[in-house]
C-alpha cells in the first residue's frame, strides 16, 4: 500500500487550513478539547480563563511572533470585523476608556461629551454617523465581501458586468470609486485608492479628501488577494503609513490569508517591512482559526489615545469583549489556541518559506520547459505572484501539475491560488515532486487517493483548473487515475478531457479517456 502522504489539495478550504499534522504539539488545546467533550458545561464555565490564555499566548510570543498585536474583537467571519460601524464603535469605546480616571473600568469614570471624543479622535459628525473605509485598489476590501457586494445579486454580477454603485461617490483625480454595489449592512460604501505610481504628496492629498468624506482608516493587504497577487512594496507601505499619520487616519492591514503563509507570523512583519512600523489594527482569520481584529495600542493613530499601562490595555480588551454575550464560540476558541500552539512549536513560518521556495522553483522550471514564461513578443510573462507559500500561479502552468488550487475572483481570471498546508513532509522536495510530477510514482499515489475517496463515497472537492468547487455533475466522470475533477465551466471541462494522465512505469503520459456527452 502507498504510504500516507500529503495530498494534492492546495486549496485547503480557501486557505482556512494551515496545518493538521502537528496535533501532538498543542498540549493545552488537546487537554481542553478532551474536557469539552467530556463535560461542555463545566468547560464552558472556564471561558474567561481560556480566552485570557489565548490572549496570553499572543502576548508571550509577541516579540518573536505577532509583534505586539493583541486580539480584541472576534467575529463569525472576517468581513464582519471589517464593518466600519463596528470599528468606529470600538474606537469610541477606547476613546472613553482613555479618558477614564480609573484603570479598572470605564464605568467608574464621569461622562465624556461628544466634543471631547471628536477632538481626541480627530473626527467630525460625519465620522460618528457614517464612518467608511479607504480600501487599496484590488484588495479584498475593495472588491469582495459585505463592503461592496449586494446579497441579492452577488459579487459575480459586479465583476462581470461592472455594475456602478447604487449611490454616487465623489470622483477626484486622486480618488476613485470601485465599481460595485453599495455595501449591505456595513455602513457607507468604501472608497478605492490606487497606490501604484503615486507620489507621497498626491497620496496625502487623496487621503485628506477621503477623511473629509468620513473615512476613519485605510485597509491594505501586503499581498493583494485578487487577480495576480501583486505585492505591496515597502516603499508603498511606508508612504501610506506616513500619509495616514499626516491625515489622522488609521492604518489597517488585512492579514486574513497572508498570516504565516507569507513567511512571517503576519506578512507585514517580514524583514523588508520592519522599518516601516506597526499598523493600528490587523484583520485576521482563516488559517488562524478565529476571525477578528488585532490591535496595536502603540500604532501611529492609536497612540493618541494614551492607553499605555498594561493593566489599562487588558481592561480595554475585556470591556470591549464584554459588550457581547460571548466573544466567540468555545470550540472555536480552543481550536484557535491549538493552532497558535502548533504554529509556534512547529515553526510554521520557517516551513512556509521552505515549501514556497520548493513550489516556486518547480513552477518556474515547468514554465521555462513549456516555454510559457514569455509572451508572443518575447517579453517576460509573469508566472508567479504572492509571497512564499501564498502563491498565485497562471492557470496554464498550474493545470499541468494536476493539483487543486483555489479560484481567484472568477473563472475568467488567468490566475489561480496555491495555499498548501504547513506539513513538515512538504518541506522535502521529494514529497512535492511525488504530488506534482508526471511519473509512475505520482500515478500510484493518485490512484490510492482516488481509492480512499471512493471508499467514503466522495470525489475531489476542487476543480483542478480554476479552483472552484467541484463534484457537481459536469457531464463527464472524474479522472480516478489522476484524482481530479472539475466544475461545470466549459473551459474547465475541456481541460479535464485534454489533460495528460501520469504514465505507468515511466515518465510517459497518456491522454485521459473521456469525451463530452
Amino acid at each position: 500500500m502507498v504510504p500516507s502522504l500529503p495530498d494534492h489539495d492546495f486549496n485547503n478550504f480557501w486557505g482556512s487550513v494551515l496545518g493538521v499534522a502537528d496535533l501532538q504539539s498543542r498540549p493545552m488545546a488537546n487537554s481542553l478539547i478532551k474536557q469539552y467533550w467530556d463535560d461542555p458545561i463545566q468547560t464552558g464555565r472556564q471561558f474567561s480563563r481560556i480566552l485570557a490564555q489565548y490572549t496570553d499566548q499572543f502576548e508571550q510570543v509577541s516579540i518573536s511572533f505577532f509583534g505586539g498585536t493583541l486580539p480584541i474583537s472576534f467575529h463569525g467571519h472576517v468581513t464582519d470585523a471589517m464593518c466600519p460601524t463596528t470599528v468606529a464603535s470600538l474606537l469610541l469605546r477606547l476613546a472613553i476608556i482613555s479618558k477614564s480616571d480609573s484603570p479598572d473600568s470605564i464605568h467608574d469614570s464621569s461622562p465624556v461629551d461628544r466634543t471631547q471624543l471628536a477632538s481626541l479622535l480627530g473626527w467630525t459628525e460625519r465620522h460618528f454617523e457614517s464612518p467608511r473605509w479607504v480600501a487599496v485598489e484590488d484588495s479584498f476590501a475593495a472588491g469582495f465581501g459585505p463592503l461592496v457586494s449586494d446579497p441579492e445579486q452577488g459579487f459575480k454580477v459586479r465583476l462581470c458586468a461592472q455594475v456602478p454603485r447604487a449611490e454616487p461617490v465623489f470622483l477626484q483625480a486622486n480618488l476613485s470609486a470601485q465599481p460595485a454595489f453599495r455595501a449591505h449592512a456595513a455602513g457607507s460604501p468604501s472608497i478605492s485608492i490606487r497606490l501604484v505610481d503615486r507620489s507621497p504628496a498626491d497620496l496625502v492629498h487623496a487621503l485628506s479628501h477621503a477623511k473629509q468624506l468620513g473615512c476613519i482608516g485605510v485597509i491594505v493587504e501586503i499581498v493583494n488577494n485578487q487577480l495576480h497577487g501583486r505585492v505591496t512594496t515597502p516603499e508603498q507601505l511606508r508612504n501610506l503609513m506616513d500619509a495616514c499619520k499626516q491625515t489622522g487616519l488609521m492604518l489597517v492591514i488585512d492579514e486574513t490569508i497572508t498570516a504565516v503563509r507569507c513567511g512571517a507570523p503576519f506578512a507585514h512583519q517580514r524583514p523588508e517591512y520592519r522599518a516601516v512600523g506597526k499598523p493600528d489594527l490587523v484583520f485576521f482569520g482563516k488559517g488562524l482559526g478565529a476571525n477578528g481584529i488585532g490591535i496595536n495600542f502603540d500604532g501611529p493613530y492609536l497612540q493618541r489615545l494614551g492607553i499605555d499601562a498594561a493593566s489599562k490595555r487588558r481592561q480595554a480588551i475585556h470591556d470591549w469583549q464584554a459588550v457581547v454575550t460571548q466573544a466567540l464560540h468555545l470550540p472555536v476558541l480552543i481550536e484557535a489556541l491549538g493552532i497558535l500552539e502548533m504554529a509556534t512549536a512547529g515553526d510554521w513560518v520557517g516551513r512556509a518559506q521552505t515549501i514556497g521556495r520548493h513550489l516556486r522553483r518547480i513552477a518556474m522550471t515547468r514554465a521555462e520547459t513549456l516555454k510559457r514564461d514569455r509572451d508572443p513578443s518575447g517579453d517576460p510573462d509573469p508566472v508567479l505572484g504572492g509571497l512564499d507559500s501564498f502563491i498565485f500561479i497562471r492557470k496554464d502552468i498550474a493545470a499541468t501539475f494536476l493539483v487543486m488550487g483555489a479560484s481567484n475572483a472568477g473563472p475568467w481570471v488567468r490566475w489561480v491560488r496555491w495555499m498548501p498546508r504547513m506539513d513538515r513532509r512538504l518541506t522535502k522536495t521529494s514529497t512535492i515532486e511525488s504530488l506534482t510530477s508526471v511519473s509512475a510514482k505520482s500515478r500510484e499515489l493518485r490512484k490510492y487517493m482516488s481509492l480512499c475517496l471512493e471508499k467514503e463515497g466522495l470525489k475531489p472537492q476542487w476543480c483542478f483548473y480554476c479552483g472552484n468547487s467541484a463534484g457537481r455533475d459536469s457531464g463527464i466522470p472524474w479522472c480516478k487515475t489522476c484524482c481530479i475533477d472539475v466544475c461545470r465551466e466549459d473551459e474547465c471541462i475541456e481541460h479535464l478531457l485534454a489533460h495528460q494522465c501520469p504514465g505507468s512505469g515511466s515518465d510517459v503520459s497518456s491522454p485521459c479517456r473521456g469525451s463530452r456527452p
